[in-house]
């Protein structure tokens, strides 16, 4: 045989193998059933061993036609040909079935950056070029850890990613201390318009103000957000900033770490002139019911009480966890922290006219005891007796309210002769 067959020969044997490889792998998919109408979840483990990557199982979950719950599995590796990592990619965001991926590391706990094999970078770069052209991708779970943290490797750009826009909840964790790479990945998903959920309170960012205040910054476009508090003054000022921010529509807002007694004032502040929270869950940070009571309704002045947050429904404290997916709790996790004052103030959020709101807030406990008469002094008289009539009614301490406005205002006795006598009687009683 000559030179020229030989060469031939060798090539339709490559072609063939490579045939054969093409077949089995799509035989994988097919077990996989990614492809599958009603595929909805994958879960890819990537596995460590020895503080080395080792291999990745690939799950997907689904219900067949008989609505019962099916699932398939495979291990790749990393000597599988990197092919089959780009098929698998591509049949990734060819189904517009799945509605949840999860990417999680599973080995020992890394307690320093260790760094990433390349092979492994370009199996989890292969797979994200196939998850990025997905369109029905809603959740998203990512373990930060399998991304590189420096520049030994390029970041992956999410600015054009087609998933983001349909993207309603986005989870993230890490053991090793994010980086400013890794934030930079993170960014573009908080700009998805659909983005409805964001954790991060299972991250590690070792005390990276600069980073996590970026992160913190980019959340006004989402509604639930659940963070892990870093008690320094640069965070707890990050966190104010947001709540008081015009473009924020934060509905659901949770802290999971203790906040110190110089940082709590400052976060405060910014639930005050928070319009839009209606959630908050606190850990046991050792809050006292005034204080929450002052932010609700601080009736020291009259600007106090307009300047309150006006919009919280329900506080929740003391909780060990909380699923980003439900808008309840179980009992089980809960401390509910009311005092009669505090479930009252909750009570009167409720109503969606906040104009409403303030002036009951200061008709019921602005006129109390030796309540300031300075902002009345100066006010036009034919507007008292409708602030009389805010505060009118048959307890004592209405009574006493309006006795003390008219004992320091004389001149709310004092009619023009044109006056009648009936109508004097109408404007003291009401």
């Amino acid at each position: 045989m000559s030179s020229n067959e030989d060469d031939v020969s060798e090539s339709s044997h490559e072609h063939d193998e490579a045939s054969e490889s093409y077949n089995e792998h799509d035989e994988l998919i097919e077990r996989l059933e990614i492809n599958h109408p009603s595929v909805k979840y994958i879960d890819m483990n990537f596995y460590f061993r020895d503080l080395e990557f080792a291999d990745v199982v690939v799950e997907t979950n689904w219900h067949d036609d008989a609505n019962r719950y099916q699932t398939a599995s495979y291990r790749y590796t990393l000597s599988d040909p990197a092919v089959e990592w780009e098929r698998l990619g591509r049949a990734l965001g060819r189904c517009n079935s799945i509605y949840e991926v999860e990417l999680r590391k599973v080995g020992p706990q890394l307690e320093q950056i260790v760094a990433l094999a390349r092979e492994m970078y370009q199996c989890i770069d292969t797979l994200y070029r196939g998850l990025e052209c997905n369109t029905s991708i809603e959740k998203f779970e990512l373990d930060m850890d399998l991304f590189p943290s420096s520049g030994a490797f390029p970041t992956f750009n999410l600015n054009g990613a087609l998933f983001k826009e349909n993207l309603k909840l986005l989870s993230l964790s890490s053991e090793i201390p994010i980086g400013i790479n890794q934030s930079l990945m993170v960014l573009p998903l908080l700009e998805s318009t659909s983005l409805d959920s964001f954790s991060i309170s299972q991250c590690n960012f070792a005390n990276d103000v600069a980073v996590y205040t970026r992160i913190i910054s980019a959340c006004t476009r989402v509604q639930r957000l659940y963070l892990k508090f870093i008690d320094t003054p640069e965070i707890a000022t990050s966190v104010a900033t947001l709540l008081r921010d015009e473009r924020s529509i934060l509905t659901q807002f949770s802290l999971c770490k203790d906040i110190s007694a110089a940082n709590l004032p400052i976060v405060l502040d910014g639930l005050a002139s928070n319009t839009t929270l209606k959630t908050l869950y606190l850990p046991n940070i050792g809050l006292e019911r005034s204080q929450f009571e002052r932010l609700l309704c601080n009736a020291s002045s009259i600007d106090g009480i307009h300047n309150s947050n006006h919009t919280l429904e329900l506080v929740l404290v003391n909780f060990s966890d909380w699923n980003p997916d439900s808008d309840s709790m179980s009992v089980q996790q809960i401390q509910h922290f009311f005092s009669p004052f505090l479930k009252e103030f909750l009570e009167l959020n409720k109503d969606t006219n906040k104009e409403k709101v303030i002036r009951t807030k200061i008709a019921r406990y602005y006129f109390r005891g030796e309540f300031d008469i300075a902002p009345f002094l100066e006010m036009d008289l034919n507007l008292l007796p409708k602030v009389m009539a805010m505060i009118r009614g048959r307890a004592i301490r209405q009574r006493d309210a309006i006795y003390r406005l008219l004992k320091s205002i004389p001149d709310l006795c004092r009619f023009p002769s044109d006056v009648s006598r009936k109508r004097k009687n109408n404007i003291l009683q009401k």
